[in-house]
């Protein structure tokens, strides 16, 4: 017990020394930014595997990239799966790190489900 009041009271005598007197601490200002903002190339990305042109533009440094389908699908699963074919930034302009990037893409192996396939459903649209 004798311990925990001697502890006590040493922390008592430590924290109102530091309160008590000497030079008020400094202010912090913040770092000075640049009133320009940093402005990043957009890169042309058509053609690439999706995922790998996710990959460029993270690398680069912007942070907000989509994926989109243009060919009917709903949505991009498995960006690995996917190949670029539309960008919505135009390759070479300078854009912020946040700007948005839609990247349209198709799905590697084709553009339309197997069971959606008629020729694949035989004579007269019958099942095989």
């Amino acid at each position: 017990m004798r311990r925990v009041i001697a502890l006590l009271g040493l922390v008592l005598v430590l924290s109102a020394s530091g309160c008590a007197g000497g030079q008020p601490a400094a202010p912090v200002t913040p770092a000075p930014t640049s009133s320009a903002a940093t402005l990043l190339t957009v890169p042309d990305v058509v053609g690439d595997n999706a995922a790998v042109a996710l990959d460029r533009l993270d690398k680069i440094g912007f942070t907000d990239v989509d994926l989109g389908t243009v060919d009917g699908r709903r949505a991009v699963v498995l960006p690995q799966n996917w190949t670029v074919r539309t960008q919505s930034a135009k390759p070479g302009s300078r854009l912020e790190p946040d700007a948005k990037i839609v990247l349209g893409c198709a799905r590697i192996g084709g553009t339309r489900w197997p069971w959606q396939d008629e020729s694949a459903l035989g004579p007269a649209g019958g099942s095989r």
